[in-house]
């Protein structure tokens, strides 16, 4: 019969590279079915189902706020969640009062193209940006440069109001498509639709820094268990998820949709406050305060002390002989450090541990491991697991995996499992297996020559 797994393993590598992206596509159209459900709603239901849930998103934000204050010791970024967590929960508690007090659950009224509910939206949509600016730009973030980020479309806002009261008496409201499409040469509505690409704009910044908040993290770590990379991503996401929200309550001119809208801010804190209270910030503090380029982050070392003494018996030969000189000497001194110590089996180990060893600051021995092996950090410490867990796997068969993963450095079994079927193109299990029958295969050619030898002599 043939042997058809590698079948299995060209599907389970494109799940793992594909699965997120499947994610991403089911969730934005269970969105667009949800928004088309829920605006069909009776009245009585919506105002039921809503005020149930502004309920529900006032305490998932106030207390998520709560928890993450007083469990978890804050940097700056968490605070600017923390911030935006308590802003969506009083938010949605003065909306909760207003449906009990007049029987409408809002802040704003949701009209088509309403100048109120787009100031509204453009101003979360700002707060919203704060957290990923933080978190991906540790230090940028001052108090002058927060104003310089939102004074374009305040400018643009302060325009809308003027306009309006050049050409109207009153704030001009449309009602539909045709009202709206007819006026589209009047100077307002093109001021409103700049408004709207406020919360686009976010998205494009986010995504312009998160290419190298990987690059960063992958030349610094050797796990990323802890620093949970794809939690931005899902960020990301969420915000672009947000604003098509956004946009179909700007237009469907249909108040329902702001349930859909709802429940999309209530799905996204419950799933961000569980990873914002786990999450560690893999940049130290203020490492961009200089500017949001890498090449002129000040970066403050983790052990400047340490990393200074190291320097100083070398200081003269540095002076004469570059970097590049001594490379070859750096890695041989890094490969007998990795097979004698073996620090790569620490699910804590990073990069600044190599100090102990080399007179390189951070940006020298990040230098280090992308020129001298054409790899990042992390991928080459990942190298070093890998093997580890490949000589277990064929010298300790009575072991589990799991016991392996941990014995290699791995930080848990979800990890290493993907990390060899990625490298290796089949499992563990599988891998062991086929080696194993190798072994045999050739043991028995062996033993087949020897005996024919005898035969003959």
């Amino acid at each position: 019969m043939p042997n058809l797994s590698f079948m299995k393993n060209i599907h389970q590598n494109g799940f793992y590279g594909h699965k997120r992206l499947l994610i991403y596509t089911a969730v934005f159209f269970i969105v667009l079915l949800g928004h088309n459900y829920l605006m069909q709603l009776s009245l009585e239901s919506f105002r039921y189902i809503r005020q149930s849930t502004i309920s529900m998103l006032c305490i998932v934000c106030l207390f998520g706020a709560f928890m993450i204050m007083t469990q978890k010791k804050m940097r700056r970024d968490d605070m600017l969640f923390v911030f935006l967590m308590i802003i969506v929960g009083l938010t949605n508690l003065l909306s909760l009062i207003r449906g009990f007090t007049t029987g409408y659950s809002g802040i704003v009224e949701y009209k088509f193209m309403a100048l109120p509910m787009l100031i509204y939206g453009v101003v979360n949509a700002y707060i919203f940006l704060l957290y990923p600016l933080e978190a991906l730009r540790p230090g940028w973030l001052t108090l002058k440069r927060a104003i310089l980020l939102f004074l374009p479309t305040l400018v643009i806002i302060i325009l809308s109001f003027e306009v309006a009261k050049a050409h109207f008496t009153t704030v001009p409201v449309y009602n539909n498509w045709s009202s709206f499409i007819s006026e589209l040469s009047i100077l307002s509505v093109l001021l409103r639709l700049l408004i709207l690409l406020y919360p686009i704009f976010g998205v494009v910044i986010m995504l312009r820094y998160r290419k190298s908040y990987t690059w960063w993290c992958e030349n610094n770590y050797a796990s990323m268990e802890n620093i949970d990379i794809k939690w931005l991503g899902d960020y990301i996401y969420a915000n672009l998820i947000i604003s098509i929200s956004c946009l179909i309550l700007v237009f469907s001119n249909n108040i329902r949709s702001a349930l859909m809208h709802s429940i999309i801010i209530l799905c996204f804190f419950l799933y961000g406050f569980y990873r914002v209270l786990f999450r560690k910030c893999p940049y130290p503090n203020d490492c961009f305060k200089e500017g949001m380029n890498d090449l002129n982050a000040q970066i403050i070392e983790v052990d400047q002390t340490t990393a200074d003494v190291a320097l100083v018996p070398e200081a003269d030969a540095i002076l004469y002989k570059s970097f590049n000189d001594r490379l070859p000497d750096y890695k041989q001194k890094l490969e007998e450090w990795m097979e004698t110590e073996k620090p790569y089996l620490r699910k804590d180990f990073k990069l600044i541990d190599a100090m102990e060893i080399l007179p390189l600051n951070r940006s020298y021995l990040s230098r280090l491991f992308n020129d001298g092996y054409g790899e990042s950090f992390y991928q080459f410490v990942m190298r070093y697991r890998l093997e580890e867990s490949k000589r277990l796997l064929l010298s300790r068969p009575d072991l589990k995996i799991t016991n392996i993963a941990e014995l290699s450095g791995f930080s848990s079994i979800s990890v290493f499992g993907r990390a060899f079927t990625q490298k290796m193109n089949c499992s563990p299990l599988q891998w062991r297996a086929e080696q194993t029958e190798r072994a045999e295969l050739s043991e028995r050619a062996e033993q087949l020559e020897r005996a024919e030898q005898l035969e003959e002599s």
